[in-house]
C-alpha cells in the first residue's frame, strides 16, 4: 500500500508554548504524534525525546520482519520511555516530565499502531469516523471499571492520565494492528483537537475537504482554534492510496 501523509502543529490560543511534537515520513510509512503533559516542567522536552527516540529505533534498522513489527514497536516505545526517565534523572528541574505517544508504522498492507496516553487515532472510512485508541485517563478507566473508586485520589480529574511515557519504568503501550484498504484515512491528533472539536465535526470537515488532502491538518486546527483553542493542537492525517 502507498501512504500519503500531511501534518501540522499549532500553539493554540491559550498556551505560552507548544509541548506537542510531530514527525512523519511517507517513504518509511512512519508517523509519530506526542503531547507533553501539561502542568509539569519539561513537557516539550519529553515529547521531543519520544519522537526522536522512536525515529532512531526505526531508522537504525535496515528491515523488520512482518511478524516482528509489533514487538519491535513495543521495544521502541519502552526505549523512548527509558530515555525520558534518564533525562529526568540528569536534570532534576524536569524530573517527572511525561508525554503521550501515538506511533504509526505502515508495513505492507497493515497498520501497526502504538498508543500511550490520551492522544488519539481515528479511522475515517466510507464517510464515517471510528476511534481506534482508548484514552488512558482516569475518566475512561473508571467508566470501564479498570479503576475502582477506592483507587482514585481525592480530587482526581477525569482527564488525568493513568498511562504516559515518563511516569515510571513500565509504560505498557497498547498495540493495535489492522488491515489497510484504499481510501481509508487515519487521523492522529493530540487532545487539543478532540477536546475542542466533536468527532462528528471532524468527520464532516474530512468529508468536505477529502480532495484537498494537504489542507486537512490546518483546517482541523483552525476548527479547534475557532472553538477556543485552549491547548496545543497537532494533527497528522495518513491516507491509504492502494498499490
Amino acid at each position: 500500500m502507498r501512504i500519503r501523509m500531511a501534518g501540522a502543529t499549532d500553539i493554540g490560543r491559550r498556551r505560552k508554548g507548544n509541548q506537542d511534537s510531530i514527525f512523519y515520513d511517507e517513504s518509511r510509512g512512519l508517523g509519530i504524534v506526542a503531547d507533553g503533559i501539561g502542568g509539569r516542567k519539561g513537557g516539550e522536552i519529553a515529547s521531543s525525546i519520544a519522537v526522536n527516540s522512536i525515529k532512531k529505533s526505526f531508522f537504525g534498522v535496515e528491515s523488520i520482519r512482518f511478524g516482528e513489527v509489533n514487538s519491535f514497536l513495543v521495544d521502541a516505545i519502552d526505549e523512548a520511555n527509558a530515555s525520558i526517565l534518564a533525562r529526568g534523572e540528569l536534570e532534576p528541574e524536569i524530573h517527572g516530565m511525561g508525554t503521550t505517544l501515538n506511533c504509526l508504522a505502515f508495513v505492507g498492507n497493515r497498520l501497526h499502531l502504538g498508543h500511550v496516553g490520551d492522544s488519539r487515532s481515528y479511522l475515517f472510512q466510507d464517510g464515517n469516523i471510528f476511534q481506534l485508541t482508548i484514552d488512558h485517563n482516569v475518566g475512561t478507566f473508571a467508566d470501564r471499571g479498570w479503576l475502582r473508586p477506592r483507587q482514585l485520589l481525592p480530587g482526581s480529574k477525569n482527564e488525568a492520565l493513568v498511562k504516559a511515557l515518563g511516569l515510571g519504568p513500565i509504560c505498557e503501550a497498547d498495540i493495535y494492528e489492522m488491515e489497510l484498504k484504499a481510501g481509508q484515512v487515519i487521523i492522529t491528533c493530540s487532545d487539543g483537537l478532540t477536546g475542542m472539536v466533536p468527532d462528528a465535526e471532524i468527520a464532516r470537515i474530512i468529508r468536505k475537504n477529502i480532495f484537498n488532502f494537504e489542507t486537512l491538518p490546518s483546517l482541523l486546527i483552525a476548527a479547534a482554534n475557532a472553538a477556543g483553542g485552549v491547548d496545543n493542537i497537532t494533527v497528522l492525517v495518513s491516507e491509504v492510496r492502494g498499490h
